[in-house]
């Protein structure tokens, strides 16, 4: 294997297909991810698909065929499941309001990157 395919990161762009073609749920799939990589808590097999992922060695929707992969995801999202029922309804509000929140901060962040890219190739073209 490459250093290149080694040290490649996918991007927004390759999980859109995941979220409908949204951009924010895209990169907020892809920050989780990150987050996986880098975090002992989710545990040995979820790091290894999440940087497997990050890396384009598989697919998510591949990824999620792999027994093992399917398993700790399946036990976390469970945890998940049980500790979201066991809080008070005006928590549960409050997290989808912070999710909304979050969601419009990553297409306000996305807006931002296209205007100052945009910006940037308009100053190219007047050289």
């Amino acid at each position: 294997m490459t250093d290149e395919h080694r040290d490649r990161q996918i991007g927004d762009a390759d999980l859109t297909t995941m979220t409908g073609g949204d951009e924010a749920r895209a990169r907020a799939l892809r920050k989780t991810l990150q987050r996986l990589a880098d975090s002992d808590k989710a545990g040995p097999a979820l790091q290894e698909m999440a940087r497997e992922v990050l890396s384009g060695r598989i697919g998510l929707r591949e990824a999620m065929r792999v027994g093992a992969y399917a398993d700790a995801l399946g036990e976390k999202l469970a945890e998940g499941r049980r500790a979201y029922e066991a809080i008070p309804c005006e928590e549960r509000e409050r997290q989808m309001e912070a999710a909304r929140d979050y969601l419009a901060e990553q297409r306000a962040e996305i807006d931002r990157e296209r205007s100052e890219a945009a910006l940037r190739r308009g100053l190219k073209h007047h050289r």
